[in-house]
């Protein structure tokens, strides 16, 4: 009668440590997957602000005298005296006014 007691406990015991384990590796790949729209997002931003810069750079060398507007793949700067605005497609990224 014992030996089937403790079968049952051993039996248990396995699902119980399969669910922990589980649980875990389903944890991780959410984490991976939240750590990987974060970066993605990151880099949106840091293109957009060297596009920014560029933009602003080219603006400064024609003395403001007119809108300067650049275009690197999906992300388009406009940079005028009164600011640049960093756009990709028609979802503004990046916007600094004076």
């Amino acid at each position: 009668m014992k030996k089937q007691i403790i079968k049952g406990f051993v039996l248990a015991d396995s699902l119980v440590a399969l669910t922990i384990v589980t649980l875990g590796i389903g944890m991780l790949l959410a984490g991976q997957q939240q750590l990987s729209i974060q970066q993605r997002h990151h880099q949106a931003r840091l293109i957009a602000a060297r596009l920014a810069k560029e933009a602003t750079d080219q603006l400064i060398a024609t003395r403001g005298e007119k809108t300067v507007s650049i275009q690197r793949g999906p992300y388009r700067a406009l940079a005028n005296s009164r600011g640049v605005v960093v756009q990709n497609g028609h979802k503004t990224v990046v916007s600094l006014q004076q």
